[in-house]
């Protein structure tokens, strides 16, 4: 028990620190310039197998509150095996968008070269990247311009799930919702934590100088931390954009099995990125949550952990959800706070024996 307690004494402090230092960065205000003009910029969309999703992309895109004139969309097919370019082809003739489509050549899978084409075919020097299971703020490119034109170079934004009304999808919600909150805290504390591909941009040069994915290209994921990885060993400034405006809306796994496969993918890309932070605050995150479980069991006189835990993750969260308007989600927060640490060692005994895959094709996580 005294271990116990010396464990729940350590961590709960540095819990504590680490999650209010996120909070902190959260409450800031960020300052960007006035825009005078309106900015061209080149929209990345990588894809595969997207059949489904493609036609809410094309119309999400078409109801964007700026002069498309100004806006190429290059839609780069990463050797789908269903007709997703045909529907993409279809849906793009019924709208005004200007557009290329992108045919990687054989012995050139993945998304990370699929991305590398699509910079190159971009015509812009202003590149923002987004999935083609996404939707978008109408204002999200009116964001962009914001930032562009406060001379941003690399860009981080907000992605939250497509709500769901299911138990599960509520797991995915808040945690989709908290990452986002890690994301913007971090960056507005000038110590960028996590980015999306879903929702992110660069200026191309900033790219083509850098090549952030020479290094890693067996690799399918990380298109995304990887080239923040690269940002922050040279020391790049990263502009937030926190405002709903210039949120993305993704949809989440469509099962737990799903889940657990978006879960591996994300925590096998953490031992290859050069900046260890997120490989210790995914250590930190999952110990704190682990001591829940004997707490509950074990210990006379837990309740002061559980106390100061749960009123962290809700404090937190509620920034988070008062600012995006899923306040509702504040109700599931005392079943997720029981149930998560059960979650989190199902991925972690999964992570020895299922093989990652994304898109139909395996995950290379050693080199």
């Amino acid at each position: 028990m005294i271990v116990l307690e010396f464990l729940n004494i350590v961590f709960i402090i540095t819990y504590l620190f680490v999650i209010g230092w996120f909070g902190i960065g959260w409450l800031k205000s960020i300052k960007l310039t006035k825009p005078e003009t309106l900015l061209s910029f080149s929209v990345l969309v990588p894809f595969r197998n997207e059949v489904k999703n493609i036609a809410n992309l094309i119309q999400s895109f078409s109801q964007l509150n700026y002069n498309l004139s100004l806006v190429e969309f290059v839609f780069i097919d990463d050797h789908s095996t269903d007709n997703s370019s045909e529907i993409l082809l279809q849906e793009l003739r019924k709208t005004k968008l200007l557009y290329k489509i992108v045919r990687q050549k054989k012995g050139e899978e993945g998304k990370k070269r699929a991305i590398i084409s699509g910079v190159h075919h971009s015509k812009n020097e202003n590149i923002i990247t987004t999935d083609a299971d996404c939707t978008h703020s109408k204002y999200w490119l009116s964001e962009y311009n914001k930032a562009f034109f406060s001379k941003a170079q690399f860009i981080v934004a907000p992605v939250i799930n497509v709500g769901q009304s299911s138990f599960v999808g509520q797991l995915q919600n808040i945690e989709a919702l908290v990452l986002c909150g890690v994301t913007i805290g971090s960056a507005k504390n000038k110590f960028p934590f996590l980015c999306s591909g879903a929702n992110m941009g660069y200026q191309k040069s900033l790219f083509l100088e850098h090549n952030p994915y020479a290094s890693n290209l067996s690799i399918p994921s990380g298109d995304d931390l990887f080239f923040l990885d690269i940002v922050i060993q040279k020391n790049i400034s990263v502009t937030i954009l926190d405002s709903p405006k210039a949120t993305a809306y993704t949809n989440p796994p469509k099962n737990y099995n799903a889940l657990i496969q978006q879960a591996l993918r994300w925590s096998s890309k953490n031992g290859k990125l050069n900046a260890s932070r997120n490989f210790w605050l995914s250590i930190l995150v999952f110990l704190v949550n682990l001591l829940i479980i004997p707490n509950l069991f074990l210990f006379d006189s837990f309740s002061l952990f559980l106390v100061v835990k749960f009123l962290i993750d809700f404090t937190f969260f509620g920034l988070i959800a008062v600012l995006f308007n899923q306040k509702k989600l504040l109700f599931f927060t005392p079943f997720i706070f029981i149930l998560y640490p059960i979650h989190l060692l199902i991925i972690f005994a999964q992570s020895f024996f299922v093989k990652v895959k994304w898109k139909e094709r395996k995950l290379i996580t050693d080199e």
